[in-house]
């Protein structure tokens, strides 16, 4: 069984580099069950999440604070010492807060050393809860657990290295990322990528564009609008994809599916010749690629 570090690794991909922190503290939180942290944050500022092991929980802020609440779960002589939280400030008010096992080190990019030995991240998680507003960008990663964000923040990033991702309600862009799990975005407003190894992906957005791929499930992505004329991916190893587009669309499509049909509510301009499994077309007047893949499963391309 990998750890939960090896998954985090995988899932903090997804939140890029760090920005530069002018304020820093040593872990705080380590004799606590609970750990509470209550703080202000800049319109448009960024607050970084980031836990080990155990899912994470955002709720939209009734006012401009954010309020974290990080419980610890221990289970075959796990002792909740093994875990304390660092807190990091940047000179512009953007704050990270992460769930950590170093005892000495403020440390909060996922270079731990001590945790494999002592097998915390099987004796121990963390739940946590966070408040935040939605004026706020939004990015959050667990090594390993559920994470649910529902009408928080103007932008969300989230990701999980194993478990199901869900966002609902967000103002901004929405990128997901999960290892193993499906991903659920709803009422979304702008743009939408979505990246699982293993599970069904079900997105709605305002605006597009959306691209998403998985190693195995179906997708479902509706959008009412696009925003801009940009290129969309979609793909699946196995599973049907189910694409509803605004009626008005206009683009090039390249479907490819190893086993399955091909069926639109779209007129095509052929191109080239004639394959059930392979279709290049135009649609409309033409404009951006739609690319489309599936190894088993059948495409429908609708109208909004």
């Amino acid at each position: 069984m990998r750890s939960a570090t090896h998954f985090l690794s995988a899932a903090c991909l997804i939140l890029g580099a760090s920005p530069v922190l002018a304020g820093a503290q040593a872990p705080v939180g380590r004799d606590e069950a609970v750990y509470t942290w209550r703080g202000s944050i800049p319109a448009n500022g960024s607050f970084v999440l980031k836990n080990f092991n155990g899912p994470i929980d955002v709720r939209a802020a009734s006012g401009s604070t954010v309020e974290l609440r990080a419980e610890k779960i221990t289970s075959r002589g796990g002792n909740i010492r093994d875990v304390a939280f660092v807190v990091r400030t940047s000179s512009s008010g953007d704050v990270t807060i992460c769930s950590t096992t170093d005892t000495e080190d403020d440390d909060c990019d996922g270079n731990r050393r001590h945790h494999d030995d002592r097998g915390w991240g099987r004796d121990i998680k963390v739940a946590m809860t966070v408040l935040v507003p939605r004026n706020v960008r939004l990015r959050v990663a667990t090594g390993n657990g559920a994470v649910t964000v529902e009408k928080a923040g103007n932008e969300v990033d989230a990701s999980t290295g194993n478990g199901r991702v869900r966002v609902d309600g967000t103002e901004g862009r929405v990128h997901v990322s999960t290892g193993n799990g499906g991903v659920e975005v709803r009422d979304a407003k702008g743009s939408v990528r979505v990246s699982t190894g293993n599970g069904d992906v079900d997105v709605t957005t305002a605006e597009g564009p959306v691209e998403v791929s998985s190693g195995n499930g179906n997708i479902d992505v509706r959008m009412s609008a696009l925003r801009a004329k940009e290129d969309m991916h979609f793909s699946t190893g196995s599973g049907s994809v189910r694409l509803t587009l605004p009626a008005s669309f206009n683009g090039e499509l390249d479907a490819t599916t190893g086993n399955g049909t091909i069926n639109t509510d779209f007129d095509l301009k052929l191109k080239g010749r004639l394959d059930p499994r392979h279709i290049r077309a135009t649609i409309g007047d033409g404009g951006p690629m739609l690319r489309m893949s599936t190894g088993n499963g059948r495409f429908d391309i609708r109208k909004g």
